[in-house]
């Protein structure tokens, strides 16, 4: 199944992405995919015959923190976890445009 195929069906029809960012999460490359409702992270392995792997699915309210460490590393923390996100983007970047996501309500019209 494709990476696209994987967040379509854990969104479902009513949600559409609307940032993603390559990078590792917990360690393992892939995407992570900011929707109107959650945050999802898919992984990638393979060179020639990829694979791809929904790791994270994690609607915001069950985000308790979101901090900046250094210029790469965004921690996200739930409950009971504690994830890392390391991209080649700023990561200023990412954690403001998850911030922003996540104030906005989810419209009721999708």
């Amino acid at each position: 199944m494709s990476r696209e195929k994987i967040v379509e069906e854990s969104l479902g029809p009513e949600d559409k992405t609307q940032k993603s960012y390559e990078g590792k999460l917990d360690g393992a490359y892939g995407i992570i995919s900011m929707s109107k409702r959650k945050l999802l992270f898919v992984s990638e392995k393979g060179i020639f015959r990829k694979s791809y792997n929904l790791v994270l699915d994690l609607p915001y309210e069950k985000i308790k923190s979101l901090r900046a460490e250094g210029d790469n590393n965004l921690i996200i923390e739930n409950e009971d976890l504690k994830h890392t996100f390391v991209s080649e983007v700023r990561i200023s970047s990412v954690e403001g445009a998850l911030k922003e996501i996540m104030e906005q309500e989810p419209s009721q019209d999708i």
